[in-house]
């Protein structure tokens, strides 16, 4: 009985019997690394060496390597009933009036303590979404929906009881880590690290924690709504970081807001790589739709997100450019670290 590891040496040959097809190993795994994640997850039910090979380090980077070539998705992640969910679905690259989309749903998450609830999802970063739950203490929790595994991270004690925490999940490419950012303000400020502020003027610049940042053309960007009138959208962009100068557009949204938004609350979930600015209401509607709004010409659209309908009133966090990671959890246990500061 050959055990899979000689199952896959023979594999590595110029030919590929053991998996059914025709082909180099290698060619394969080039044509499979291009599919979407949900595929990968069904053909490793093929065979135990199927399995074993979708399963190796070597695939799972390739996979992640190859994001680029597939189409962004955007990722929808919501709680309910003591559950997180995620559905993902293609980006549309040209939007029309009658589009729809029907999202793939992801694993669920199962929730750590029966009466904890989440209150601050940020956006994916590598395939990676970092929570925040409120429950007996406050848990950072990163999740991979693509594989269903989280980690939790260890508690983050403070001595003073009314502190606010925001997480974030960033990477620093000099050691190729992730790291996760808990910014605590009202505490005093116990560092690993050092960091620098960017300047704003505040005579000029009214940014509120509304705010939204974005990465337009490599450059910090940030939008908001106007505080006196939400038919307004400001957009700054940092155009020198040194001298801490910024250029800042005013768009008026078209009557035909109105029309189709109505009174909904809409939050600003991105820009997409052809400048249109995306927005989604902050909780599942019936209808739940999503809006593009492009500045230059001045037009504004929706598309209807289909399927969600028994999930209706949750709060809804929306994401763009979202990259689906095979990647096991346990890969990056020892990368994850947390840095503290005000």
């Amino acid at each position: 009985m050959k055990n899979l590891r000689q199952l896959y040496l023979e594999a590595q040959g110029r030919q590929c019997p053991n998996l059914g097809i025709d082909l180099p190993l290698d060619l394969v795994m080039e044509i499979l690394s291009r599919v979407p994640a949900k595929s990968i997850k069904r053909f490793c039910c093929v065979s135990r060496l199927w399995g074993y090979i979708l399963g190796l380090p070597c695939f799972t980077e390739l996979f992640l390597t190859k994001s680029p070539c597939r189409p962004p998705l955007l990722l929808f992640t919501f709680e309910n009933k003591e559950s997180i969910f995620f559905f993902s679905a293609p980006q549309p690259q040209n939007p029309g009036d009658d589009s729809s989309l029907v999202p793939a749903r992801y694993n669920v998450h199962r929730k750590h303590y029966p009466k904890d609830f989440s209150v601050r999802v940020g956006s994916p970063l590598g395939g990676f979404i970092c929570r925040q739950d409120k429950g007996k203490v406050d848990t950072i929790v990163v999740s991979n929906p693509v594989t269903g595994e989280s980690i939790f991270l260890p508690e983050v004690k403070s001595k003073n009881i009314n502190i606010q925490m925001i997480p974030f999940l960033g990477y620093d490419p000099i050691n190729k880590q992730f790291k996760v950012l808990c910014v605590k303000f009202g505490d005093v400020p116990n560092t690993s690290e050092k960091f620098s502020f960017i300047n704003i003027d505040h005579q000029c610049m009214f940014m509120t924690c509304a705010c939204t940042l974005i990465n337009y053309k490599g450059k910090l960007g940030a939008l908001q709504f106007t505080l006196s009138n939400l038919r307004c959208l400001v957009f700054w962009v940092l155009e020198d970081a040194g001298k801490c100068k910024w250029s800042k557009c005013v768009y008026t949204i078209p009557p035909l807001w109105n029309n189709i938004v109505g009174r909904s609350d809409l939050d600003i979930v991105g820009v997409t790589s052809g400048g249109e600015v995306v927005l989604a209401t902050m909780h599942l509607l019936h209808p739940f739709y999503i809006y593009y709004y492009n500045p230059k010409g001045n037009t504004f659209i929706r598309v209807l997100i289909r399927g969600l309908e028994g999930f209706v009133r949750a709060r809804v966090y929306t994401s763009l450019d979202y990259a689906e990671n095979l990647k096991h959890m346990t890969e990056y246990d020892k990368e994850l670290t947390q840095t503290f500061t005000l």
